[in-house]
């Protein structure tokens, strides 16, 4: 098998992960023995995370956790160390910077800035969607209040559209169907707290996860040391 990485540059997420999916496990790690250190890398990055994670590989998240955990000298984070429910649209933005920014979550989460960010972010999109609906609201009047049930569904209809014009606020200038796919293959660090709006399982499939903490000291992943390339 010989892998062209002038062909992978060019593809999206889901056509690569359709071209992976083709390859054995064992192909494809006698083609990563057999390059060079850089190419070999190179190579890693573009496997999806999933595929990548099933061959023995980290994670993005345990990738993301451990730079920042070795930056800061953490431990193991609790629950509290997400700060909270972070109001209804900091929330969304939580999940967002975990499942799509690892690396900027888990610097927030190991500096402990994370809950005063978001909590930050639920008044700014907060007031930007009271701000829509009121402009919405100049061209399309709510009906009489005493028409209790077409006046909610009015405004409850002109609140979903600005919340869906909020969602780049949210989600780094884009709308949620344009995300693509989000880097939850092996979260870190779930037991204790709500599930990631973005990660394709049930809350009790999420805390499993968290076994890994518990089997060894360096929670089955070695840490980096400062100046060293993610071993992937």
């Amino acid at each position: 098998m010989n892998i062209r990485m002038q062909e992978l540059e060019t593809m999206t997420e889901q056509e690569l992960r359709d071209w992976f999916e083709n390859i054995s496990e064992r192909e494809l790690l006698a083609q990563l023995d057999a390059m060079a250190e850089p190419e070999r890398l190179a190579l890693l990055e573009k496997i999806p995370e999933e595929i990548r994670c099933n061959m023995g590989f980290l994670s993005d998240q345990e990738i993301a956790f451990q730079a920042a955990h070795t930056r800061y000298n953490t431990s193991w984070p609790k629950a509290t160390d997400f700060g909270g429910f972070s109001g209804k649209y900091g929330q969304q933005y939580k999940d967002w910077l975990e499942a799509y920014c690892p690396e900027e979550f888990w610097e927030l989460v190991c500096r402990g800035d994370l809950a005063l960010l978001c909590k930050e972010k639920d008044v700014e999109v907060g007031d930007f969607i009271d701000d829509t609906v009121k402009a919405l609201l100049v061209n399309n009047p709510a009906p009489d209040k005493n028409q209790v049930l077409e006046y909610v569904g009015h405004m409850n209809a002109l609140k979903a559209q600005a919340e869906e014009m909020a969602e780049p606020l949210m989600f780094g200038g884009c709308q949620r169907g344009e995300l693509g796919i989000p880097k939850m293959a092996r979260p870190v660090a779930t037991r204790g707290r709500a599930k990631n709006r973005f990660f394709d399982g049930t809350q009790e499939e999420w805390e499993a996860l968290e076994h890994d903490a518990d089997s060894t000291p360096a929670h089955e992943f070695t840490l980096i040391e400062e100046g060293e390339e993610s071993p992937f």
